[in-house]
């Protein structure tokens, strides 16, 4: 099984405590009623960032780092019929 290593960012502790499993959600033409019901909905089944995930949000998306990858696979699961 090939796994989602996400490039070193030196700002992103995430490697180090990890984090290595990235799910990348874009911002273009959502709303914030949309970013609201999908934050909400990954921290119902993640619980707080720091624990299971954490997030780093960039000029043109929000990535979500993960330690298992069946966690990041669920996400993507989770958030694939709002995209």
């Amino acid at each position: 099984m090939q796994k989602n290593h996400c490039k070193h960012d030196k700002r992103i502790n995430s490697l180090k405590d990890g984090f290595v499993h990235k799910v990348s959600i874009p911002w273009r033409g959502q709303k914030e009623y949309w970013w609201n019901e999908t934050c909400a909905d990954v921290l119902e089944v993640f619980g707080l960032p720091g624990g299971r995930f954490t997030s780093h949000p960039k000029m043109d998306q929000m990535d979500f780092y993960f330690k298992s990858e069946k966690d990041a696979d669920l996400c993507r699961i989770l958030i694939s019929e709002r995209l």
